[in-house]
């Protein structure tokens, strides 16, 4: 184990590129993990429907991490060198994870039955070792990147950025990302992140995502309905 364990959680009020969809990035992860481990491997049903839900959150992965480099760590970098190397070179481990899990997972759709419980072990103990991987960049990712984000940017910089990002994601891939990002949240989070969104967002647009994230017979103020549905 190599985790910087002395570190400070930020005090100040600069916004945090990272945490709030690192939390649901967790939450998926650990969600998929123990889908993968209690999956039947004799199931036939069982067996693609978590192989579904697998290729789904390897592609939300994809997506996040391509999406760091091009609107995060490409900005800080043109400011500070070399800032996010280290983040980058995780990223390409990432790749490499996700190509021999998809690989593994082929393997496993492509097994007979009598051989797919080897093969479905096989997946989800590397599934297991991405998820520890996973959980130690994205920890270093916040407290050791997003503190050299916050020394070197001003607080209206960051929100700018974190702007850019949110409103270059398509609704069909905002609306996965939210789910678990609402879902790992605390509901005073959840509905501070809700409430924002109703505010920036054209009234047919946040009702439509609200359709999309809960239903569409949900009111702004039904919380518990919100956390009955997400959580």
């Amino acid at each position: 184990m190599n985790a910087n364990t002395d570190f400070k959680t930020a005090e100040t009020a600069v916004r945090d590129l990272y945490y709030a969809v690192h939390k649901g990035l967790r939450l998926a992860n650990a969600r998929m993990l123990v889908a993968l481990g209690q999956s039947d491997p004799a199931d036939d049903g069982e067996v693609g429907a978590v192989l579904g839900k697998l290729a789904h959150h390897l592609d939300i992965c994809l997506y996040h991490l391509k999406h760091e480099n091009a609107r995060i760590h490409a900005v800080v970098d043109a400011r500070v060198p070399g800032a996010s190397d280290h983040a980058d070179e995780d990223h390409e481990h990432h790749l490499a994870s996700f190509i021999e899990l998809r690989q593994l997972a082929a393997a496993v759709s492509a097994a007979t039955v009598d051989r797919r419980a080897a093969a479905m072990r096989r997946l989800y103990q590397r599934f297991a070792l991405f998820v520890a991987e996973d959980l130690q960049h994205m920890h270093e990712e916040e407290t050791r990147l997003m503190p050299l984000i916050a020394q070197h940017f001003s607080a209206a910089e960051i929100d700018g950025i974190e702007h850019a990002i949110v409103t270059s994601i398509a609704p069909e891939v905002m609306v996965p990302f939210m789910r678990v990002m609402l879902g790992a949240a605390n509901r005073s989070e959840r509905i501070a992140t809700v409430t924002g969104l109703k505010a920036g967002m054209p009234p047919e647009v946040f009702g439509q995502m609200a359709a999309a994230l809960v239903h569409p017979q949900w009111r702004h103020d039904d919380w518990d309905e919100m956390e009955r549905v997400l959580c």
